[in-house]
């Protein structure tokens, strides 16, 4: 830091959320007291306003596991910021310097700053696993302590953190990409955000057009959308031949990433249903409030699916799973469906 003072933003009300990047814009959407209603926005409202609920599946013989699973988009921060008319973007660098600097300007104007960090360089968290994606609120730092204090979502409490494993966690180059000493930057704060009915339509929108017609994946192995979950489905019969002693592991981590790693413990699902629901009372929408139903049950069957999933015999685990693959599968099609209802209201009322 280029100062020897700390750097200390207003005070952060801060708890404990499924995610930890809807979970930190809800913190700071809060701190900057922007909502639709005297409370503050939900952690699910957060995450389904940005619309970045998605589905990519790998399938691949050669590959450790052989069926890896993806639920949300990564721009999940700045689809957020567009949709609900806040001016964002990220501030990125190589240099560690640089990065520095962006934290202290941050916090030198008064506000927590939002900012990727590494899951397995934080030396406040247990564990190697690798997330350079994972997102926490510095809201104070002290350079002769070497100490920074951060918001993270899976502790109720402010957590204090080492400058130097700070540093190292906002300059790693782990999965699943580098981190660049990311910063959110936010623009001027509006005076309100924008129309809920345009900020929802924005948001679902982007959901039925990454489930419809996603683009095209930059991976032969890779599916997307909604031909992810039927090509899922079409290769369950088939995986313990295309997994071969490989069957468990493929399991354990198809289970961690449906129902652990800060996924709402559904593949955000739950998260998007949530959403639906407070999105349906906000509106007045009996198609959103179908829609939010629907997704309860989608959630519910990712839900039990990791369930299935467990225990000490594989070949029984992938048995006893399948039905429930066939269910998700039949699910992310109704989901997106109830949606396009949704839309198709929408626009009939605009017009």
């Amino acid at each position: 830091m280029t100062v020897s003072s700390p750097l200390i933003a207003p005070v952060l009300r801060h708890r404990v959320a499924d995610h930890a990047a809807s979970g930190a814009l809800r913190d700071l959407l809060e701190h900057l007291r922007l909502s639709y209603a005297p409370e503050p926005l939900s952690e699910g409202a957060i995450f389904g306003f940005s619309g970045a609920l998605d589905l990519r599946v790998r399938i691949a013989e050669a590959a450790v596991p052989t069926i890896d699973v993806e639920g949300r988009a990564p721009s999940l921060e700045l689809e957020l910021c567009a949709h609900l008319g806040i001016s964002a973007h990220w501030r990125t660098s190589s240099d560690p310097a640089t990065g520095r600097e962006l934290l202290r300007a941050a916090l030198a104007a008064g506000h927590p700053a939002l900012v990727r960090a590494d899951l397995a360089e934080l030396d406040y968290r247990d564990g190697d696993r690798h997330d350079t994606r994972h997102a926490i609120l510095v809201t104070s730092v002290d350079p002769v302590a070497g100490v920074a204090w951060v918001a993270d979502a899976s502790f109720p409490e402010p957590q204090r953190c080492g400058l130097d494993a700070l540093a190292a966690a906002r300059a790693s180059h782990g999965w699943p990409e580098p981190a660049h000493h990311a910063l959110l930057a936010l623009g001027v704060r509006p005076s309100r955000l924008a129309d809920p009915r345009a900020a929802v339509a924005a948001a679902l929108g982007r959901v039925v057009e990454a489930m419809r017609r996603p683009p095209r994946p930059d991976h032969p192995h890779v599916r997307a959308g909604l031909a992810a979950a039927d090509a899922l489905a079409d290769a369950w019969p088939a995986l313990p031949e295309a997994a071969g002693p490989r069957l468990g592991l493929t399991l354990d981590a198809l289970r961690f990433r449906i129902r652990d790693g800060g996924t709402g413990g559904a593949l955000y699902r739950s998260l998007q249903a949530r959403f639906l629901h407070e999105a349906a009372a906000l509106l007045g929408s009996p198609q959103l409030g179908h829609a939010a139903l629907v997704c309860d049950d989608l959630a519910d069957a990712w839900r039990a699916l990791a369930g299935a999933l467990g225990g000490g015999d594989p070949a029984f685990a992938h048995r006893v799973s399948g039905p429930w693959v066939q269910r998700v599968r039949s699910l992310e099609h109704q989901h997106v469906e109830a949606l396009e209802a949704h839309l198709s209201m929408h626009r009939s009322i605009a017009a």
